[in-house]
């Protein structure tokens, strides 16, 4: 897996919002030799005539055998950046350098050390950039074989094939060290024209593609989107920036192919939404707009697919599937292929193990007709898989009739007074008898659980037994036959004891029909949104071993309504982590009155107007640029705004009115972008 890094002078600025890093893999170190101008050379005989190893004479060609069928302008092989990129591979082994930034950093007083940043090494080791500015990247690979492969891997990513294949480079330097791979590059900091214009990769004509990119990049591009593989990146890459474009993918069939796009700095990647079909013909039409013009281009080009993987085994993605008579549940399952990937597979067939009472389609889609266990067989061919679907009984029901409560004396000018209005209204709540509501007393197991179910108009007095030794009995029935995970169900003490805001989570989960326990069942409902954190939307603002009040499971039960359509069970297995879903980005509900160091803050408020605080020592006194971003999957550049440090590193700046449903944040610093995102009407902050 790749790393890089890629930086500009003060002359011309950064490049890109990321540097990347990656899973490292554990070294050691072997022998190397020396080349021209004392250059550290990649293992490998040395071509007489040229001072390079053959290593690096092929991986340069077979680099800039690409950028040609690109109409990009070839690289050379520099000898000082070769000596840079070498001492740093071999920098990185004898140091055990961590799978981080820093692994593109270098400590001084460590043994090898060249330089801080790339550029530093690259001129350390007598590259001149000259005096119109300079652009400088470096890429990383790991447990490479040769430098050849280590390219092959790179065109494979999204962020580092843009790199090696920039205008902006005219030289590189290629280094190979016991299997870390690292090639720099150095230019003068401005794009060289592109041949047609646009680079577009896979380019016009090729063949044998990959099908598939599997989020093998940190950061993972497919993040954004929140999924774990795509069909293989199409980038487009331009001389200048563009400031508009429309783009389609089409299969040999004329079928269209849906897909997530990213446009980040001169380049456009395109990811498919599935993983593409062997032996198959793509066709990419793109028409844009790059700034300076005004006039639309359009590039329409084509490639081939390979073989793609072959499928080995299928496992369900869940084990166990809890519906309700009546409902619906799409089925899914995971292959195992043969070049070690686990991915989605959609192309099955399915059967019943009895159709009367549980009928699947031939798209997936299982349908409750009869309360029972049942088993689906899903297959591809001669391979297949199993998996059990429980189909629970419709619940009893009952309209709950509404509580007056004009005449609770004690919710006037609670911050929860319309949640508790809203809950004696639609019957879940009641107050006592001296007239009282009782805001601040706490809620046991059993009352939030009764109050679950006539959330749901569940009549669970029906469900009680001929003789009852506890008043919530037959809510506890209920709970029982859809394994619910009610403590009082082991011990009945635990019904009268106060319940946790994590016990709570855990319900909601189990109405959702999955099995979470503890901070996974908190994530799930975070992630749902079916309940909100006190402090901030974490695990830990969650508050999740906090027992909770009559005035917060109203309002719990209100932020709730409409948003768990029905009230299903949880399965008997626990759900996997894996299925957990992607996590919204974290929201602010506190704003602070301090700030650590490396903390940035903003509010995005009502009026649209936005405020950025913060605080970072290392930069005080300094004047810093925040990018402002729109928000969503396609995120284009609204404006620079720039902050002033005080003397502690402490800003704060209130700027601009934003039309838009979400921002994209950046502070821009020497050492990297650091990026937060915030919805409208609300805060977010991370610490770094």
């Amino acid at each position: 897996m790749p790393i890089y890094k890629e930086q500009r002078s003060p002359l011309r600025g950064l490049i890109g919002r990321f540097a990347l890093c990656t899973i490292i893999v554990a070294l050691l170190l072997s022998g190397i030799g020396l080349g021209p101008a004392g250059t550290a050379l990649a293992e490998g005989m040395v071509d007489s005539s040229s001072g390079y190893t053959q290593d690096q004479l092929d991986a340069l060609n077979y680099l800039n055998s690409v950028r040609a069928k690109l109409g990009l302008k070839s690289v050379t092989l520099n000898a000082s950046i070769t000596k840079a990129a070498q001492l740093h591979a071999v920098y990185y082994n004898i140091n055990n350098v961590q799978a981080s930034l820093s692994a593109h950093k270098e400590t001084q007083g460590n043994p090898g050390f060249m330089g801080v940043s790339v550029y530093d090494r690259m001129k350390a080791s007598g590259w001149t950039s000259g005096s119109r500015g300079y652009a400088s990247g470096e890429v990383m690979h790991y447990g490479q074989t040769t430098s050849t492969n280590a390219m092959i891997g790179w065109l494979n990513t999204a962020y580092h094939r843009q790199i090696i294949l920039s205008p902006k480079y005219t030289e590189i330097g290629i280094g190979l060290a016991d299997g870390t791979a690292v090639v720099d590059l150095g230019g003068l900091g401005t794009s060289l024209p592109i041949d047609g214009g646009i680079a577009v990769y896979p380019y016009d004509g090729m063949k044998d593609v990959e099908v598939g990119f599997y989020g093998h990049e940190n950061p993972n591009p497919l993040s954004q989107f929140g999924v774990k593989s795509s069909g293989y990146i199409i980038s487009a890459t331009t001389v200048n920036k563009m400031t508009w474009y429309e783009a389609t993918i089409t299969d040999e069939d004329g079928v269209q192919i849906p897909f997530n796009e990213e446009l980040r700095g001169d380049t456009l990647f395109l990811y498919p939404k599935s993983v593409l079909k062997g032996f198959k013909t793509y066709k990419v039409s793109l028409s844009y707009q790059v700034d300076s013009q005004s006039d639309k281009l359009n590039k329409t080009w084509s490639f081939v697919t390979g073989m793609g993987p072959k499928l080995i085994s299928l496992t369900p993605t869940v084990k166990e599937i809890v519906i309700n008579e009546g409902d619906e549940q799409a089925l899914y399952a995971q292959g195992y292929f043969d070049n070690g990937i686990t991915d989605s597979f959609s192309e099955l067939g399915y059967t019943s193990s009895n159709s009367a009472g549980l009928s699947v389609s031939s798209a997936g889609i299982a349908k409750g007709i009869k309360a029972g266990s049942y088993t689906v067989s899903m297959f591809s061919g001669t391979i297949k898989t199993q998996l059990k679907i429980k189909v629970l009984p419709k619940l009893k029901t009952k309209v709950y009739m509404p509580i007056d409560s004009s005449k609770m004396k004690d919710i006037s000018g609670n911050s929860a007074q319309s949640s508790i209005e809203w809950a004696m209204r639609s019957g879940l709540m009641t107050g006592y008898s001296n007239g009282l509501f009782k805001p601040n007393a706490s809620v046991s197991e059993a009352e939030f659980w009764t109050m679950f179910l006539r959330l749901f108009k569940v009549d669970y007095e029906a469900y009680s037994p001929a003789k009852k030794v506890h008043w919530a009995d037959g809510a506890y029935k209920i709970a029982q036959d859809r394994n619910f995970p009610l403590d009082g169900l082991k011990i009945a003490t635990v019904k009268d004891k106060p319940i946790t805001r994590k016990k709570v989570a855990e319900i909601m989960t189990a109405a959702d029909g999955v099995n979470y326990k503890a901070d996974e069942a908190i994530y799930y409902a975070l992630a749902k949104n079916y309940v909100q954190g006190v402090t901030e939307r974490s695990i830990e603002g969650y508050q999740g071993n906090v027992t909770l009040t009559r005035a917060e499971a109203a309002k719990m039960l209100k932020y709730v309504e409409g948003k768990l359509k029905e009230l299903r069970g949880a399965p008997t297995s626990l759900s996997p982590s894996s299925e957990l879903p992607e996590f919204p980005e974290n929201e602010l509900y506190v704003k602070p009155t301090t700030y650590s160091d490396n903390t940035f803050f903003t509010q995005f408020h009502a009026d649209r107007s936005l405020t950025l605080e913060g605080k970072f020592t290392r930069h005080a006194g300094k004047k810093l640029t925040v990018m402002v971003q729109t928000g969503g999957d396609s995120p284009m550049q609204i404006e620079d705004v720039e902050v002033v440090l005080g003397l502690d590193g402490s800003y704060s700046i209130t700027t601009g009115h934003y039309d838009q449903e979400s921002l994209n944040l950046y502070l821009k610093t020497e050492e990297a972008y650091y990026f937060l995102r915030v919805n409208y009407d609300s805060m977010n902050m991370s610490e770094y």
